[in-house]
């Protein structure tokens, strides 16, 4: 993966959360999205789901913003 798309849906889910779930997630996302690695995590089971559905949101964004440019490279 190239690239990533962080929506703003993300973000102010992210931004809503108590700041110890906040960090946690935030911190698990970076490495995992940005390093590319399994990051090492020691999250609670309550935040695992979360950055469960939050990783997969992210990856569904980023992968339905490629297809999209590129339909459009192929369009010009």
């Amino acid at each position: 993966m190239d690239s990533i798309l962080i929506t703003p849906y993300v973000i102010n889910t992210i931004k809503a959360l108590p700041s110890e779930h906040r960090e946690a997630i935030a911190a698990a996302l970076a490495g995992e999205l940005l390093i590319g690695e399994e990051y090492e995590r020691n999250l609670t089971p309550y935040q695992e789901m979360l950055f469960a559905i939050l990783s997969f949101q992210v990856k569904q964004d980023t992968r339905k913003n490629a297809k999209m440019h590129a339909v459009e490279s192929n369009a010009v």
